[in-house]
């Protein structure tokens, strides 16, 4: 198992330790603290030099995790559905992108919230809807070798995809089990709407393919109530060799991400 954090490349994110400004900064602090590479945030490619960013990676011996794409959505309105038409073309565009840049990085692309928020009273057809408008998205990203990464979101922010299990179910039911989409497994969201770590793990497999971290309050590992160790101990015991990626606020203080990091990092490859 690998690890990295989130950090930011355009526009401040409550994920983020590092304001843009300081990016590379983060860069150095992840070399530090003996992360295997980051998670960047990326909203938009205008005059973003991708080959620069994975020279600066590559300076300092780190990967890159997946690629967080889902300040588009309320910086520019972007969404696959409950959107006019243009919209919808626009939101496939910028994943494109997001491919390509995923192709240059070696890194995987996630899709979150820029899915669509969706609705209960319309759950079937806006899943059909979200499968139609993925598939030429699934098509590049199939010709590309790069893997999306599904997020399961808890139902407080979307009405879609909220468990392991519904995610799961879509990919195989809705989507046909496509080789390059797996899911994003968020150990704050799975709190909130899974049945059981375990029984998620296991329905998963395979297509777990990201995982975020974060405490059952979303802060730092450790000042929650989730047994982060234990989930993780379960997940490397299937072989999974994937990232497992800080998604978490500073806190309870950015002093805490900044200095406990590292440690528990070791900790956790110790398991």
């Amino acid at each position: 198992m690998k690890f990295s954090a989130t950090v930011t490349l355009q526009y401040d994110t409550i994920f983020s330790s590092f304001s843009p400004a300081d990016y590379l900064k983060g860069l150095d602090w992840m070399k530090a603290n003996h992360l295997d590479g980051a998670e960047l945030c990326i909203s938009n490619y205008n005059n973003l030099d991708v080959a620069k960013i994975k020279d600066e990676l590559d300076q300092r011996g780190l990967g890159c995790s997946t690629l967080s794409t889902g300040q588009a959505r309320g910086l520019e309105g972007l969404s696959l559905i409950g959107v006019p038409a243009d919209v919808t073309k626009k939101t496939q565009e910028r994943f494109m992108q997001h491919i390509d840049a995923a192709k240059i990085l070696g890194s995987k692309v996630t899709m979150g919230l820029m899915r669509g928020l969706g609705s209960q009273t319309t759950m079937d057809k806006d899943l059909k809807e979200l499968a139609e408008a993925m598939k030429p998205i699934i098509e590049y990203a199939d010709k590309k070798g790069v893997t999306i990464c599904l997020e399961a979101i808890n139902r407080y922010e979307t009405a879609l995809l909220n468990s392991a299990e519904a995610t799961v179910e879509f990919i195989d039911n809705g989507l046909g089990n496509p080789d390059c989409v797996g899911i994003l497994w968020d150990l704050f969201h799975a709190n909130i709407e899974d049945i059981g770590y375990e029984r998620s793990i296991k329905i998963m497999g395979n297509k777990l393919k990201h995982i975020h971290l974060a405490d059952s309050n979303r802060m730092f590992p450790g000042y929650g109530h989730t047994d982060i160790a234990a989930i993780l101990k379960m997940v490397k015991n299937t072989g999974y060799s994937e990232y497992a990626s800080f998604e978490c606020f500073n806190l309870p203080s950015l002093e805490t991400v900044l200095n406990e990091t590292g440690a528990w990092v070791q900790k956790m490859r110790e398991l």
